[in-house]
């Protein structure tokens, strides 16, 4: 499937970051596909960057009327009453100045009317935005929800420091795409969903190497600037701390020393674009003062700065620093101004400049070259930071937009899950327990002698679908009324499809191998209404599963509170009537197999088949096979299509304080 005909539209917020969609665009409209970039009109000119390069776009209050505007007033009186009514019970009250709140509440509900009345008129196929973090991203994530609008998030720029803004990354996203390994640890860290995120590279960092540093550009830049020929360039990237430094002792301290390099190099500022443009005069003139020399800039190309630069100093964290090492740049490192950690240099990409005037290390490098260690460590650093930098990031983040809005498609086809056949004979009141035999023969021998011990129905047959050779000398020894089909690969849906086309009981229960068959009180009885499960624990009968809930992030998660009332049911063990399976259509063969269960309760849900969690079973999870969560860079398909699949249909656990818990300790 291509995007031939599809209307894509991109939210973008600051100017330098409409950068990482232009290639995006670029394939999006080779393909066929059409483009739309929307903005706010608030506080800063976001439109700017697509103003310089002629690009259409249409602001959020674009799509204001009277009516609207009435709504608006109306919702924005109602919220500042219940406000003024809840806002003495925060703390916080007391530290946001009350015209600040009236503006940001009377700001969001516009913007939030507004983005809902431009869905309605664009009917867009496809949101993408850079994240939800902001409030603009947690209006247009919740408005795509409630329209069942595809929403794809991509990652924004270097995500460091402590944030509890990082655990909203995934929440309304139906897949969020990194530049690497690196940043999935650190939003794993922040409770985001593992099973959203895609690491596909990043989007614009191959392209601008390639395309900035030809000799060429390199010479039309420097000649630009005026550059002397000869002379080496120093990049200083200002981070958005520094950036707003403007006392005259801490420049003085900071440039103590480079005068040394007045014959030899031009020191380049490249400021921090989100910086007040008093506040950024004022340095220039302090810098003019101290050192006439260097040359500030703050909206100049960062690409073009870097391609030119002979060696990086970094003041603080920032995006820059990290594609310097991109580039092949050597990076140096000055702390951050608040805490003084030195991050680049803790991970051994860059060495250190501190205490301020201390430039030893510079000018040994410009002497010696770069230590052969800080070198190794950039490489390994890289790869986990850009996943691969191979030139088809953009392809593979097209290639998931494509699949999101293909699995779209076939949900509304009703595609997508096992066909139906014809309709199948079975034997009244006969129990069939459906297995895969799984790789584990310890596991999968605790499995059928807990069935053999503790079953008691009159009538049950065994459907074991081998999908392991190795293990068919384990069943040489086992006895009893076993139907055995074969089959390959450990995909859990097929198994579990081809061991219900084997069956011949009018109820099913599917198991894993490793799940202990312990009490069926009421199971039956419960199937003959709908789909069912039990409670599933350790085997120190701490809870493994009593039931599937759905979390901040519209996932689905293992209950372990029994407190918490189930909204599926799985982790394992699932059962239902023969009838029942074939109208659903089977277990869906592309979803991952730690969804499936709550797949096959979703789609029961639509049908209006009941769900039941029998609270007075028990089974016991003695082995764990079918290992879990596969959040493998290769299989994001089959964890994408789920979300995909149930766009705007997921339940969603509302609690933050629950879910980010620990995270909000201080």
């Amino acid at each position: 499937m291509s995007l031939k005909g599809k209307k894509i539209v991109c939210f973008l917020a600051l100017p330098h970051h409409t950068r990482f969609f232009i290639p995006l665009r670029d394939e999006i409209k080779r393909q066929g596909g059409e483009i739309l970039f929307f903005v706010t009109l608030s506080e800063y000119p976001y439109e700017l960057d697509l103003t310089k390069r002629k690009l259409p776009f249409r602001y959020f209050t674009d799509y204001m009327t009277p009516e609207l505007r009435r709504k608006i007033n109306d919702s924005t009186a109602k919220l500042l009453d219940r406000w003024a009514k809840d806002c003495f019970k925060w703390d916080g009250f007391s530290r946001w100045p009350v015209f600040k709140q009236s503006w940001f509440f009377e700001a969001i509900v516009e913007e939030y009317f507004c983005v809902e009345r431009f869905m309605e008129i664009e009917k867009p196929d496809l949101i993408m935005a850079h994240h939800e973090c902001n409030r603009w991203g947690q209006a247009i994530g919740h408005l795509a929800y409630k329209k069942s609008i595809p929403f794809v998030t991509f990652q924004e720029g270097d995500y460091h420091g402590d944030y509890i803004g990082h655990t909203i990354h995934t929440q309304y996203s139906i897949t969020d795409m990194l530049w690497g390994e690196r940043t999935r640890d650190v939003l794993k860290s922040y409770k985001c969903s593992m099973d959203k995120i895609v690491v596909i590279g990043n989007t614009h960092i191959e392209s601008a190497v390639k395309t900035y540093s030809t000799p060429q550009t390199i010479r039309d830049v420097k000649k630009e600037l005026g550059i002397p020929r000869g002379k080496k360039v120093i990049l200083f990237l200002i981070d958005i701390k520094y950036a707003g430094v403007a006392k005259k002792e801490k420049w003085e301290q900071f440039l103590n020393g480079l005068d040394k390099l007045d014959k030899e190099a031009v020191l380049i500022f490249k400021w921090h674009p989100s910086i007040l443009r008093n506040a950024y005069e004022d340095i220039k003139a302090i810098f003019k003062e101290l050192y006439p020399f260097a040359v500030l800039l703050d909206n100049y190309e960062s690409y073009k700065l870097l391609a030119i630069s002979d060696y990086c100093v970094t003041l603080g964290k920032t995006t820059l620093a990290i594609e310097a090492l991109a580039f092949g740049k050597p990076l140096f490192a000055f702390p951050s101004p608040d805490t003084f950690e030195d991050y680049y240099v803790n991970i051994g990409v860059a060495q250190s400049l501190f205490p301020y005037g201390n430039w030893a290390n510079l000018f040994n490098t410009m002497k010696h070259g770069v230590p052969s260690d800080i070198r190794q460590n950039v490489e390994k650093y890289l790869e986990h930071y850009f996943y691969k930098l191979d030139g088809k990031s953009v392809e593979r983040a097209i290639s998931v937009m494509n699949y999101v809005l293909e699995c779209r498609q076939y949900k509304a086809k009703g595609k997508g899950q096992k066909a139906k056949g014809k309709e199948k004979e079975y034997v009244t009141g006969r129990v069939s327990f459906v297995m895969p035999s799984g790789s584990d023969s310890e596991a999968l021998l605790a499995t059928l002698t807990s069935i053999s011990q503790n079953v008691k129905y009159p009538d049950w047959e065994v459907v074991l679908v081998i999908n392991d050779e190795n293990i068919k000398e384990t069943l040489s020894g086992i006895s009893g009324d076993v139907r055995v089909v074969e089959a390959e690969g450990n995909n859990l849906s097929i198994l579990y499809n081809k061991g219900a086309e084997a069956s011949t009981g009018e109820y099913l229960i599917f198991i894993k191998p490793g799940i202990v068959y312990f009490k069926d009180e009421g199971l039956i009885d419960a199937v003959k209404d709908g789909i069912a499960g039990t409670p599933l624990r350790n085997p120190d009968m701490t809870p493994y599963c009593l039931g599937i809930g759905y979390d901040f992030n519209f996932a689905p998660y293992k209950i372990k509170d029994k407190n918490i009332e189930p909204e599926a049911v799985g982790g394992g063990f699932i059962a239902m009537m023969q009838d029942v399976f074939e109208s659903t259509g089977g277990f869906d063969e592309e979803i991952a197999n730690h969804l499936i269960d709550t797949d096959m309760c979703l789609r029961a849900n639509e049908l209006d088949i009941p769900i039941k969690y029998v609270s007075q079973c028990l089974m016991v999870n003695y082995k764990e096979t079918f290992y879990g969560e596969d959040i493998s860079d290769e299989n994001w398909e089959n964890r994408v299509k789920f979300f995909a699949k149930w766009c705007g249909k997921l339940p969603k656990d509302d609690d933050f304080v629950r879910f980010a818990g620990d995270l909000l300790k201080v």
